[in-house]
């Protein structure tokens, strides 16, 4: 269960987690293209004494793919998670569209959102996983570690998802949420019994949002091509059912990718989860990145 889930708010009220775990962060906004991209800096425990971590999302998402991570996470240290160019409450990517295009809009914000030369650890989901391996070869020595969790471009070995149905506006409620509910059973978890009203919630927000087309992106290679110019450590994460994996086998060859470039990378693969893993199983995905940037 989530810590969302184990607060008994999640079945009763998603719309007033969303709206409570908002309220707490600190907006702070960026150059990106003719607007502003959107990023937020979280409150962090007393006494904590890590590095800040930087989480980027996924594809037709926004910060709220790391809804059930934030809290517990800013336990250890300062986290920031973003709106991405052309998803959530951010400004449109930069034209013409490139991993890097969007890297460096990222890049460009650091010191704003972190302090002139701050080093950081930075985390990236699916899509904000490739973004993420970009930022952290532009990034260089400031960057300290990069973990791609479940991340996209692996070119060949990245699994394209079918099935995905983009449901009308005008239908009730009720169906977009039923589709809605489909379509994270077919990509997102693994669990079905994890698809709660806050992931559905989450879910249709982001995609309702999302202005950017990055499956073309997330199946290029941009993420391989890009490790040779990463300086940090770099590690991975990734649910052992995940839908874009390609089973167990398709993700160990993702670790033997990164292996190639650090033979000690670290690289953890999580059992009973899919592709949105540090929603489906947040208490062993945290002790998983925990270990990773130790």
């Amino acid at each position: 269960m989530t810590q969302i889930n184990r607060m008994n708010e999640v079945n009763t009220d998603p719309k007033a987690v969303l709206a409570r775990l908002s309220a707490s962060a600190e907006i702070v906004e960026t150059p990106c293209a003719d607007g502003q991209m959107v990023w937020q800096r979280w409150p962090v425990a007393p006494g904590a004494t890590g590095a800040p971590l930087v989480l980027l999302h996924g594809g037709f998402g926004s910060w709220t793919h790391w809804i059930a991570n934030i809290r517990e996470l800013s336990k250890d240290r300062p986290v920031v998670t973003a709106d991405l160019p052309g998803l959530g409450d951010s400004a449109d990517a930069p034209e013409p569209l490139s991993p890097d295009g969007i890297a460096a809009v990222v890049n460009g914000g650091l010191d704003a959102v972190l302090g002139s030369g701050t080093r950081f650890d930075l985390a990236g989901f699916s899509f904000g996983g490739l973004i993420g391996s970009r930022v952290a070869a532009m990034a260089g020595d400031r960057c300290r570690t990069f973990v791609a969790v479940g991340a996209s471009g692996f070119q060949g070995l990245h699994v394209r998802v079918l099935g995905i149905r983009v449901p009308d506006p005008a239908l009730p409620d009720a169906e977009i949420d039923a589709i809605q509910h489909e379509n994270l059973k077919i990509l997102m978890l693994w669990d079905e019994s994890k698809i709660d009203p806050l992931a559905i919630l989450t879910h249709r927000l982001n995609v309702a949002r999302s202005r950017v087309r990055s499956r073309p992106m997330s199946l290029s290679n941009a993420l391989v091509e890009a490790l040779p110019n990463i300086r940090a450590r770099i590690a991975g994460i990734w649910g052992v059912h995940d839908a874009t994996g390609g089973g167990r086998e398709g993700i160990e060859k993702r670790r033997d990718v990164f292996r190639a470039h650090q033979p000690d990378a670290p690289f953890e693969i999580v059992e009973d989860a899919g592709h949105w893993v540090m929603y489906e199983r947040p208490d062993v995905f945290h002790a998983a990145l925990r270990r990773v940037l130790a």
